[in-house]
């Protein structure tokens, strides 16, 4: 048998992939007194091939995923055999890219031809496949002006979630915002693909009435040159309201489609037009265009925009993977959490299904039962452990813990896998409010430009996402010991000695995590589904290779 020294060094090893020979590694763990001990577990063990449940994973969705103001707007729809059909499409104010002199638009100005002005961010791997998507102009402002206060808050804010729909707003008694008749249509995909940067709009006569509105030829701003004041878009603001820009949606529809991000501040819609001589008025006089940048910067106001999603996991055709939001959406208030485990880990952007994770009692038995083993073997008297490196291994469904046995057969398979997932997995306390766990301190790391210890990244040499929680699993891990006094057991009680009975473990404060996608990018359409708890015997869906947790520590006295 291993001494607990050399235990380390080899669990070192494993834990961090290096080579064998490296006599020197984790030789920094190995106290130099008996006051402390080294050691290292692994659970589950690589060879046990009928793991306890040392975790236990459930689904998790809601609708308080912030959509608003953000960089980009997205827009596009996807049929996906595992999640069934995702679309996204964006509300946006708009204001003039420049300032529009009195007498601008001329004699008899009239409409020749409209274009989206893209500048695509991102976009999914089905481009291939033309998408047909429509403009609406927002009629009302009520959705702002008459939106609740928040909570604790004296004014209106211009933040929204994903649950936000502009033709059903919930706080207007579920009216629409915007004009029921498109003003144009488009298509993208196919020859006008991402790297496309303009794509022609064909109006209807709802968009061509529109466009006399913009060149003050009709309506309440007729000839109204000061809506185009360049220093106050407020009157703009009030003349017009917006556009929603989404995809048409044919449930017969071929293909799979993709999803566009589009940089917001370079995005625009562009009119042309043409005016007339007004002693000749068969003479055509000038080319007229117009600008109105979907963010504009130099402006306060004006800049709200709102990713809308829509989705329907019901239209998913794989078998064993079909989600029921009724069963993982987030509880009401005040309501008893009923959702189920999953063996499965979902990791979904665009405020779709991600996955809660939560420490079993199994886990917090097996360090106890490994403090107690150590005590027995060294004669000392250690009562507790602090973790010297602990890092979590989630793997793709085609993966196993030893690369070796990931073979020709299932090679395929797990590649695709890795080229459909998003490259990094954030996890966090608080979902909703996006706090990471301490070692996912992902604004320290965008503001000080460093990289932390966490990782979180695709790992495509072994087919799995690694990150290090060695923080977050102290924390865990003290709270557990806290909860154990809470429950009248001795702090320093052994594993035979504990009661396990009494422990209340759903008391033990932070013990739950959420897996989603990182923090700067929630709204991606990569979506991924890994292997979460351990399976039971006869389950439908096999985990070959649960969530694996690598464990440094020294024993303390």
């Amino acid at each position: 048998m291993l001494s607990v020294a050399s235990a380390a060094v080899v669990g070192m090893a494993t834990l961090t992939g290096c080579s064998k020979v490296d006599d020197t590694l984790g030789s920094n763990l190995i106290p130099d007194d008996e006051q402390m001990r080294a050691g290292f577990i692994s659970l589950p063990e690589i060879t046990d091939k009928n793991p306890k449940k040392y975790v236990e994973t459930r689904l998790f969705q809601t609708d308080s995923v912030l959509s608003a103001n953000l960089p980009e707007g997205y827009l596009g729809l996807t049929n996906n055999d595992t999640l069934g059909r995702r679309s996204v499409g964006f509300l946006t104010q708009y204001t003039s890219g420049y300032l529009v002199d009195s007498g601008y638009f001329g004699y008899m100005p009239f409409f020749d031809s409209a274009q989206l002005v893209l500048s695509v961010a991102k976009y999914g791997s089905d481009t291939t496949t033309v998408q047909e998507f429509e403009i609406y102009e927002v009629i009302t402002n009520d959705y702002l002006e008459k939106k609740p206060v928040a909570s604790g808050k004296t004014e209106r804010d211009t933040l929204f979630y994903v649950g936000f729909t502009p033709e059903k707003v919930s706080y207007l008694d579920n009216r629409s915002i915007i004009n029921p008749n498109p003003l144009f249509t488009f298509t993208l995909g196919g020859d006008h693909g991402p790297s496309s940067t303009a794509v022609t709009l064909t109006p209807t006569a709802e968009g061509k009435e529109f466009v006399k509105r913009l060149m003050l030829q009709t309506g309440e701003f007729k000839d109204k040159y000061d809506i185009y004041d360049s220093k106050d878009v407020t009157k703009w603001l009030k003349a017009f309201e917006g556009l929603y820009i989404k995809p048409k949606i044919d449930p017969a529809a071929k293909g799979q489609g993709t999803i566009y991000a589009l940089t917001l501040n370079s995005s625009a819609l562009s009119i042309y037009g043409r005016n007339r001589h007004k002693d000749d008025p068969t003479l055509i006089k000038d080319t007229i265009g117009l600008v109105f940048p979907f963010r504009n910067t130099q402006y306060k106001e004006g800049n709200v925009s709102i990713n809308v999603v829509e989705r329907d996991y019901s239209t998913a055709t794989a078998t064993g993977v079909k989600v029921d939001l009724e069963e993982v959406r987030e509880p009401e208030a005040g309501k008893e959490d009923n959702r189920p485990e999953n063996p499965r880990v979902y990791v979904e952007g665009l405020g779709g299904v991600i996955s809660e994770m939560s420490f079993g009692e199994e886990f917090f038995k097996a360090l106890e039962l490994r403090i107690e083993q150590e005590n027995r073997a060294s004669g000392q008297n250690f009562r507790t452990l602090a973790f010297n490196q602990a890092l979590m291994t989630v793997f793709f469904p085609s993966s196993f813990y030893s690369w070796e046995e990931i073979t020709p057969g299932n090679q395929d398979a797990l590649i695709k896998e890795m080229n459909g997932a998003p490259q990094r997995l954030g996890l966090y306390l608080n979902y909703k409010t996006l706090e990471g766990i301490p070692d996912y301190a992902y604004s320290y790391e965008k503001n000080y430009e460093v990289t932390i210890p966490y990782d979180g990244y695709v790992n495509r040499s072994r087919g799995c996402y690694v990150m290090d929680i060695t923080t977050y699993m102290q924390e865990v891990w003290n709270n557990y010991l806290e909860a154990k006094v809470a429950a009248g057991i001795d702090r320093k009680a052994s594993y035979s000695e504990i009661d396990w009975e009494k422990i209340d473990w759903k008391k033990i404060k932070k013990r739950s995590v959420y897996i989603g996608p990182e923090a700067y990018d929630l709204f991606t359409s990569s979506f991924t589904i890994l292997q979460g708890e351990s399976s039971p015997e006869g389950a439908s869906v096999v985990n070959n290779a649960p969530i694996r947790f690598e464990l440094a520590y020294s024993l303390v006295k």
